[in-house]
């Protein structure tokens, strides 16, 4: 049974494992109606296990989950009805056309009216003098805007979006980015959101969860995640970065973190303090004679949010060009 309630995912204790892995260990999460919640964690998280959970793709070894009051393992069809999902991999079929790709996905949820439904998606897509070509010949852009309105077709309270913009130009991500921030401001439609962009994130998300390890680490607005972390962040680059975050730490006020300069880079303290401009100079007194070889002063950002909660840092995609080609 379900009941009336303003969430549009509830999801309590949820456990996932797979063999020895624990993929989920225990996790809480709550989104509410509405706008645009997004889902950040390192890779190995447990943000896709959730998601097909959430998605009644998986089952929970144990916890429990509920979308819009539905349970998604004894009520997996009405969880169906509600949500909407975009891959991140590209699931069209590249010989059908624009419109039999949205009919066969109206015919699929039985729409009585679908042949209405699918003018308007792909008059709102934009995606009209494209409709009748198979969609091979279709730019990356296109066909994500065309994944889009499949996922909306049958108006779904939720809807999934995985990856929306992986691998897309500037110019059709920001196409992407317009469509979706309309959704969101609508009102009428939940966005969840898992992203490797934080400018993304920052650009489409009202609120944010980090999962680390299969545990809620830290959930909050953008703006006050990164407040939260307590001032600005001076990075240091240095040739002795352990031996000055002795000396730095003397200094009253500030947060000190050693990342030991993976991928080629120097060895770096990451110090978060009060009023940075006023208090470098001291900082840099303190890290004197350790080889400083780089300075940087910037108030935080929600990749230095993603460090300070998981300790790894940020690794986008580095790759995905070939789903816009």
């Amino acid at each position: 049974m379900s009941t009336k309630t303003n969430l549009a995912i509830e999801a309590r204790g949820v456990v996932k494992r797979y063999g020895e892995v624990m993929a989920l260990d225990g996790l809480d999460l709550t989104v509410p109606r509405g706008g645009c919640f997004g889902l950040l964690g390192p890779n190995g998280a447990g943000k896709t296990t959730l998601v097909s959970i959430l998605a009644t793709l998986a089952r929970p070894d144990a916890g429990s989950a509920r979308l819009f009051g539905h349970d998604v393992v004894s009520e997996r069809a009405a969880v169906r009805q509600r949500i909407g999902i975009v891959f991140q991999e590209s699931a069209l079929d590249r010989q059908l056309t624009g419109r039999e790709h949205l009919d066969l996905h109206a015919r699929l949820y039985h729409l009585a009216d679908r042949k209405a439904r699918v003018e308007e998606a792909l008059r709102v897509a934009g995606l009209e003098d494209a409709a009748d070509r198979p969609v091979h010949g279709w730019s990356g852009g296109m066909r994500r805007r065309l994944e889009l309105a499949r996922g909306l077709l049958h108006g779904p309270p939720l809807l999934f979006l995985d990856e929306p913009t992986l691998g897309l130009d500037v110019a059709a991500r920001a196409g992407i980015w317009e469509r979706l921030r309309a959704l969101r401001d609508g009102g009428e439609t939940t966005l969840f959101l898992t992203t490797h962009s934080m400018e993304e994130a920052d650009a489409l998300c009202q609120q944010l969860a980090i999962v680390d390890r299969g545990r809620l680490a830290i959930e909050g607005a953008p703006e006050e995640l990164k407040a939260a972390l307590g001032g600005d962040l001076v990075i240091l680059t240095l040739r002795d970065a352990a031996g000055a975050a002795e000396a730095v730490r003397a200094v009253a006020d500030v947060q000190v973190a050693l990342d030991d300069g993976k991928n080629g880079t120097g060895a770096r303290l990451r110090i978060i303090t009060p009023d940075g401009p006023r208090r470098l100079p001291a900082l840099l007194e303190a890290a004197r004679g350790f080889g400083v070889e780089e300075v940087r002063l910037h108030r935080p950002s929600l990749e230095d949010v993603f460090l300070h909660h998981t300790g790894h840092p940020f690794e986008p995609f580095e790759s995905g060009a070939e789903r816009a080609a």
